[in-house]
């Protein structure tokens, strides 16, 4: 279950750079998941997209809930701030609390400072404390900064693939999705065309065997995320459904 956060946050295509994209009627917006495995909610979770001053902010929560909480607690913050003048990513903090009866107990909290144009990253250890410097590849970038390129005016089409370059602190990743065209069944939405974006990714924690993750994002101006699966080793499919979308 540990996984289920980080696979959350893999959510991120390094698509070509954004442009501008429809006025929307509001400052910022959350969306509300719902995680299912066997016909039991077991992960709820938020991803938020909204403006502060020159950045923009992006932020993610993932919850245990249900039958899981009792033998596994996931309590795990994520927030990106993506500089509004090209997209980079310049900060990425990671509060991670978890802790279960076979995993485990990890509680911690890493600030990313992205340096893009001197090809490092700064990795701060608050607890314990402890500092070090890492060499990226350009295009490198946080696994929320990514995500907002496509929200924000980027575009997969049919059959395209797309390559995904990412640093979460721990590992790098090169991964390349590859995006379709569908329908999908929606809980506050109904059925509504889509894009699918699909890619099998080796995961550390699960002695990088791979998993496969899959997101559908609506194929209109609004590019909302709706729903996600993936299929874990040794854990296998877990559902997650847009349950509802906040506005302000």
């Amino acid at each position: 279950m540990g996984i289920l956060a980080l696979s959350f946050l893999l959510l991120a295509v390094n698509l070509p750079s954004a442009v501008a994209g429809p006025v929307r009627p509001w400052n910022g917006v959350r969306f509300h998941y719902l995680a299912y495995k066997l016909g039991a909610t077991v992960v709820k979770a938020s991803l938020s997209i909204e403006r502060d001053g020159p950045f923009h902010v992006v932020k993610v929560t993932v919850d245990s809930v249900g039958v899981t909480r009792p033998v596994f607690r996931m309590h795990n913050r994520f927030t990106s701030y993506i500089k509004e003048a090209g997209l980079e990513p310049w900060r990425y903090i990671k509060e991670v609390d978890q802790r279960g009866i076979f995993s485990k107990k990890k509680r911690y909290t890493d600030i990313l400072t992205f340096d893009p144009r001197n090809g490092k990253v700064i990795v701060e250890r608050l607890n314990p404390p402890g500092v070090q410097e890492i060499s990226v590849p350009p295009q490198t970038y946080d696994p929320l900064a990514v995500f907002l390129k496509f929200f924000l005016g980027a575009e997969a089409q049919d059959g395209h693939t797309i390559v995904m370059r990412i640093f979460d602190g721990i590992k790098l990743k090169e991964v390349t999705f590859c995006a379709g065209c569908g329908e999908i069944t929606t809980s506050p939405y109904g059925v509504v065309k889509a894009i699918s974006l699909e890619s099998k990714v080796p995961f550390s924690s699960l002695g990088d065997r791979e998993g496969t993750i899959k997101i559908w994002y609506t194929d209109d101006e609004r590019r909302f995320p709706v729903a996600m699966s993936l299929k874990l080793p040794s854990v296998g499919k877990v559902e997650f459904e847009l349950d509802r979308v906040e506005t302000w």
